[in-house]
């Protein structure tokens, strides 16, 4: 099991490395974007600096309650779009996230170990297309550091520079 891939699941998928479930070929075409986009990582941060523009960092929250595996996973209805819960390691690493009720009696047993992740410098136009197939999306650092959840708001049209 691969637990930290620099690149990220993005570039894991495209490439065409093994996951669990295997990713259809729809999937691997449909990512290709985001893969092109995290090509040159060292451009793309200093494009992002300079341009000073609109990023998910500007809207994210953490209020999700913070599990670790071995935790008891809280009770709560069962038709919230959003988790309830991220599970983390010691150093703050996203290790999943706890969706639905779920009578596993510990989070390491009830946890979604591969929601949609994103980096804070994403813009909200491109989360936003996330959004339309994603019930949420957490906010990682490139090495897998929870910051948050994204709360979608509406972009206006100097955020999708």
């Amino acid at each position: 099991m691969v637990m930290h891939y620099f690149r990220g699941k993005v570039d894991w998928i495209v490439r065409g490395l093994p996951t669990e479930p295997a990713a259809p070929l729809s999937e691997r075409t449909h990512a290709l974007r985001y893969f092109i986009n995290n090509l040159a990582p060292g451009i793309r941060a200093a494009w992002v600096r300079y341009s000073n523009r609109a990023a998910v960092r500007d809207s994210m929250r953490d209020d999700l309650a913070h599990l670790s595996p071995d935790d008891a996973v809280p009770a709560a209805a069962a038709n919230s779009l959003t988790p309830r819960a991220v599970v983390l390691n010691p150093a703050g690493v996203l290790l999943g996230t706890i969706d639905k009720s779920d009578s596993a009696p510990h989070a390491r047993e009830a946890m979604n170990s591969a929601p949609q992740t994103i980096r804070p410098d994403m813009t909200p136009r491109l989360a936003a297309e996330l959004l339309e197939s994603n019930r949420y999306l957490i906010v990682t650092t490139d090495h897998g550091k929870y910051l948050g959840r994204y709360l979608s708001i509406t972009p206006s049209p100097e955020m999708s520079r």
